[in-house]
């Protein structure tokens, strides 16, 4: 038992190895822009696959095609800070994170153009031994893992503190003004760390392609989330605590792997992820000294709130905001209720009542990223639970509409309001990285709570909206689906706009600008955040409901974090803060790819760059920020 036990945390220190590598990338990244680069993993994928390249197609060495990768990718890093961050420097902090997530989504459906959406056998050119040490063992693949992982972290390491170079990356992650006051080209160390980012991501990406002998697009996100919460818990801009917070996380999912099962794996590294960042949230290593990168070693308040949307008030001011009144919701709700008298193909009337459902879901985010400053990155999990809430009365207990829909909104309530109690001490990237974690646990429970939720099958034919009160009432096609979706988004963004502009609202935007001084003042702002989680819960939760009536099946991949993101950055195209904005941005963004579904695989490539440029055009919102 203890020779298996020892095995595991032989693997588990293997893969941890990648995940330090990873965490790295975001680490220097972090440390001299403070910015969360959503394209790490996408840079991962891409170190993999141009190796596969070499290897399979050109018929080079490993070795050779390992270093063209690296540089390939490299390079790639250095342009990504030109076309993310550098033109968006002077926008509100929110604009460049997501213009690393369109670049992203770009780059992901290039490989799957270029290499196909399958996985592909990735070959390892080397005889592969095991190694046994009793019943524990150890591969060779696995070794060399753990061995280039470790001389990557040490020769980072070794070019940080003894090079000029490294030295300046250091000066300007501690503080950049002065370090551009002493002469340092602080855009230049910009694209430095960006391109080391880039080198970790394609080794890692290669290390991970050996141990798994696979390449797929999709491994990008999953990876990258990995090393995103190993670098949190090693402290996200220490270069010890990366490598640290890398291998705790892969002992930690190898041993829950083995021991609860495969399904448990990932919830066990977030529900990691959310201890840490309850009692540690500076992470294992990090503290308010300076580190490696020469900066904060926590997380914790790095990252300003999303009040500080622009650099002064005065910039803000420049930016003209448009803002229904709260009636102007219904009239927009009974202007479109009209669409199916004038129009017959099902199709356009699915398309807009999709655009209706992810109106609302963008509306309840803005809410928590824009209203009370905590930027929301796992919101999908509110609108699982309204969804699967949904299913399982109306598919499992036969429950008439009248009492599933208010159950969905009701729980999507209770669980927005629960999820808000750990993040009150939280701020910056914590918070943020809070709500990713309940994002990706609600995600995993809806995976393997199989006696509920039925696992990764889901719900297949989900009954139609059946009011019992109206006689049996059964809205059974398309058009009528379409009156029930827009009544209800109407009214509930009206009740929401009602509450932006009350006094509540007001408590909220204070909350979201001065936490501290906000309680000083004597507001119960613990109480506040959960009045404002469960109304932005209750929003998602009625959508998540919508949404399984509409769609008839649901299964967990429709509430993961792409999903998440996709809300998130509806929300910030809109305005953050702006109801109005948020609505348009989540109506017109779900509509596009329909649009653009003419272009076939092209598609979410045009996507991409409209987001890119709505954020160069607009970073402040379409509607302006309020």
């Amino acid at each position: 038992m203890i020779e298996l036990f020892f095995s595991q945390i032989l693997n588990g220190l293997a893969i941890g190895q990648v995940y330090a590598l990873i965490a790295l990338g975001f680490s220097l990244v972090f440390g001299v822009s403070n910015l969360i680069n959503f394209a790490q993993g996408a840079l991962f994928m891409l170190g993999a696959f141009f190796a596969f390249t070499g290897v399979v197609w050109l018929g080079w060495p490993l070795p050779v095609a390992a270093v063209v990768s690296v540089l390939l990718v490299s390079g790639l890093g250095v342009l990504l800070e030109r076309l993310a961050l550098r033109p968006l420097a002077n926008g509100p902090f929110i604009a460049p994170v997501l213009s690393t997530l369109a670049i992203s989504i770009v780059i992901d459906q290039l490989a799957e153009i270029i290499w196909s959406p399958e996985g592909q056998s990735f070959p390892v050119p080397f005889p592969e031994y095991t190694f046994y040490f009793g019943r524990a063992y150890i591969t060779t693949t696995d070794i060399l893992i753990f061995v280039f992982g470790l001389l990557a972290a040490a020769a980072l390491t070794w070019f940080l503190k003894a090079s000029w170079m490294g030295r300046t990356l250091r000066a300007t992650a501690q503080d950049r003004d002065a370090a551009a006051q002493l002469g340092v080209r602080t855009s230049n160390v910009r694209q430095l760390a960006f391109g080391l980012a880039g080198a970790l991501g394609a080794l890692s990406g290669i290390l991970v392609a050996l141990y798994f002998k696979s390449v797929f697009p999709a491994m990008g996100l999953p990876f990258g989330l990995k090393g995103f919460a190993a670098a949190l818990l090693g402290g996200l801009t220490s270069i010890p605590g990366a490598v640290l917070g890398g291998l705790t996380l892969g002992v930690v999912e190898t041993l829950s792997s083995a021991y609860l099962g495969e399904g448990f794996r990932d919830l066990a590294a977030f529900s990691l992820l959310l201890v840490f960042l309850l009692f540690r949230p500076q992470g294992m290593l990090g503290d308010r000294r300076l580190d490696a990168l020469g900066g904060a070693g926590g997380a914790s308040g790095a990252m300003p709130s999303t009040s500080l949307l622009a650099s002064a008030s005065s910039q803000r001011s420049a930016h003209r905001v448009f803002d229904l009144p709260p009636w102007g919701f219904l009239v927009v709700g009974a202007v479109l209720a009209l669409l199916p008298f004038v129009v017959s193909s099902s199709y356009i009337l699915q398309a807009v009542v999709y655009a209706m459902v992810f109106a609302l879901l963008a509306g309840s985010v803005t809410l928590v990223s824009g209203s009370l400053g905590i930027l929301a990155i796992g919101h999908a999990a509110f609108y699982g639970v309204g969804a699967y809430t949904v299913a399982v009365m109306s598919y499992t207990y036969g429950l008439p509409t009248e009492l599933a829909l208010p159950a969905a909104i009701a729980l999507g309530a209770i669980v927005g309001a629960v999820a808000s109690l750990p993040l009150y001490k939280l701020s910056g990237h914590t918070a943020a990285l809070g709500t990713l974690a309940i994002g990706q646990i609600g995600f995993l429970v809806f995976m393997t709570w199989m006696p509920v939720t039925r696992g990764p099958m889901g719900f297949l034919n989900i009954p139609a909206p059946t009011f019992e009160l109206l006689g049996g009432l059964r809205l059974s096609d398309i058009g009528h689906k379409f009156w029930l979706v827009a009544l209800v988004v109407a009214l509930c963004l009206f009740l929401a706009q009602r509450l932006l502009n009350s006094e509540m609202g007001r408590t909220w935007r204070s909350i979201r600008e001065d936490r501290l001084a906000a309680h000083a003042a004597g507001v119960p702002v613990r109480r506040y955040l959960m009045m404002g989680f469960a109304v932005s819960g209750a929003m998602a939760g009625a959508a998540g409901g919508l949404f399984a009536y509409v769609q008839n099946v649901i299964t967990p991949d429709s509430f993961n974090v792409q999903a998440s993101l996709l809300m998130l950055t509806m929300a910030v195209l809109g305005g953050l803060g702006n109801l109005t904005g948020a609505a348009l941005a989540g109506f017109v963004l779900t509509i596009i790819p329909e649009v653009l579904r003419e272009f076939s695989e092209w598609r979410m490539i045009v996507y991409g760059v409209i987001l890119l440029m709505a954020l160069r055009w607009r970073p402040h919102g379409l509607l302006g920020a309020r």
